[in-house]
């Protein structure tokens, strides 16, 4: 989250960027509130949403072209630079 943090005004000019939370909905916004100041769209993971995408540890990066079809996917860390 600070990489992408430091940087989402950069991701934002090219991508659409949705953090998917696993925690409870309610503090989960209020950080993004405080703290992104509402600069990033929060969802939350439902299983269908794991399923569908793989999702089986957390950080996970994918990037999904307009079809919606998983053109990127990487576990863990990734530099900024990648992208």
């Amino acid at each position: 989250m600070p990489v992408l943090e430091a940087n989402l005004n950069n991701f934002n000019d090219e991508y659409d960027v949705i953090a998917l939370a696993h925690s409870d909905i309610n503090s989960t916004n209020s950080w993004v509130r405080n703290n992104l100041k509402n600069i990033l769209t929060i969802g939350i993971s439902t299983q269908e949403i794991r399923d569908k995408y793989k999702v089986i540890g957390q950080p996970i990066t994918i990037i999904l072209n307009e079809k919606g079809e998983i053109i990127f996917r990487e576990y863990g860390y990734i530099p900024v630079t990648d992208f």
